[in-house]
């Protein structure tokens, strides 16, 4: 029998392949916003795509304003180590 994916393995695909469209479901504090910034940010340091042509959905405005502010924090934190 084949056991699942570790969710380190999983984490690690949806940040890294972006030939693959995928959707996320799991509850609250799993770490869905955490492995969406870090693929937004992969996308935008490969050239994959520029920040201005990245669109998420969320389901409430609560998660759009967490999603904007960790991806802010996030850009900051990259600008100033280089």
């Amino acid at each position: 029998m084949t056991r699942p994916p570790s969710h380190a393995a999983v984490r690690h695909r949806v940040v890294r392949d972006f030939d693959t469209t995928f959707l996320l479901e799991a509850g609250a504090g799993t770490g869905k916003t955490t492995v969406l910034v870090a693929r937004i940010l992969a996308l935008v340091r490969t050239g994959r795509a520029p920040l201005d042509r990245i669109v998420a959905i969320t389901f409430t405005e609560k998660a759009a304003g967490e999603l904007k502010l960790r991806l802010r924090d996030e850009i900051e934190k990259a600008l100033e180590t280089g």
